[in-house]
């Protein structure tokens, strides 16, 4: 292609200097996804204002930023989770022999395949774009989350990793259920049927995605690091081992402080009562012997968050 062959050509000495052997070929795609989110969050600016007119009347300048970032947040993750699935499903099929083929599946460690480099270029435009919108508006615990994600997905190019990187796209599969249920406070449905339904649908795909399966994937990586079935050749870089050790830590307990927001927030909208006062006795309401009532309050979950380290202080609305 006319655009990206002087950008590969260009970069290749430098990366080739760095051991970044295969990122020249993916810039180009990293460049064009980088520019497609800032396009959508500056779409969404034009947009949205003129799709719920009496919503953005009522919303400040914080409020309208944070709209923008959610819709990007949530148009990423519903393109990401699929292609990281797709990939992670292809790696671990086997052939008529029950051999695994799949060039990342073969060698775990330093395998590269080209299809799975492009999504990680993806990703990784995207975390360009999230960086630079967390250090401008969001709190320190998303900056470190962009900074450590966007670094992570750079150094797969060497290659390194990109069996194990996989499987932590797939936590954006919760991202989507987040975003609607802070879509819904803003639109008014604070408390209704839908915000409940989808209450359900995120705490189950973050417990499942980012809580289990995450927990289990980064097992998975830490024994295949500190204790392979076999020793690794060439021997990880040590700056490569510690850097995704230690970014792996953070990255997991973000997800369980953001837990607890998330709950404390859902807790904050459904609060159940007795119909007749007092106390709510379970076993009573399982055997149908006292009622319940379902109460609704607040719609801003902004002192959560800011307590987890994700948002600036600040009234949003």
């Amino acid at each position: 292609m006319a655009f990206a062959d002087p950008i590969v050509a260009w970069l290749q000495p430098y990366a080739d200097a760095y051991g970044m052997h295969y990122l020249p070929t993916h810039v180009p795609t990293l460049i064009r996804s980088s520019l497609l989110w800032f396009a959508i969050q500056a779409l969404s600016a034009q947009l949205s204002p003129k799709i719920f007119p009496k919503t953005f009347s009522k919303f400040n300048r914080k409020t309208r930023i944070s709209w923008d970032i959610h819709v990007v947040s949530f148009v990423h993750a519903a393109i990401i989770t699929p292609l990281a699935a797709r990939i992670w499903w292809k790696v671990r099929q086997t052939n008529a022999l029950g051999l695994h083929t799949h060039p990342l599946a073969v060698d775990r460690l330093y395998g590269y395949d080209y299809e799975a480099a492009q999504v990680y270029a993806i990703a990784q435009g995207y975390f360009v774009w999230d960086s630079v919108v967390s250090i401008l508006h969001e709190g320190p615990g998303f900056i470190a989350h962009g900074l450590v994600a966007l670094i992570a997905f750079t150094l797969v190019y060497h290659p390194i990793f990109m069996y194990d990187g996989m499987g932590f796209l797939l936590w954006e599969l919760s991202t989507p259920f987040l975003n609607i249920h802070w879509f819904l406070d803003k639109l008014g449905k604070t408390g209704s049927k839908w915000q409940l339904i989808n209450a359900v649908f995120l705490l189950s795909a973050y417990v499942g995605a980012r809580l289990t399966f995450g927990v289990y994937n980064s097992f998975s990586f830490f024994k295949f690091v500190v204790a392979p079935p076999k020793p690794h050749f060439p021997p990880i870089p040590g700056h490569l081992k510690a850097f995704y050790m230690v970014g792996n830590v953070i990255l997991n307990s973000l997800n369980f402080f953001w837990f607890r927001a998330m709950i404390r927030a859902i807790q904050k909208r459904f609060t159940v009562k007795p119909e007749q006062g007092g106390k709510v006795d379970p076993k009573k309401v399982v055997r149908g012997e006292q009622g319940v009532k379902v109460g609704v309050s607040g719609k801003d979950d902004e002192e959560f968050w800011q307590e987890a380290g994700a948002k600036k202080g600040g009234k949003s609305q």
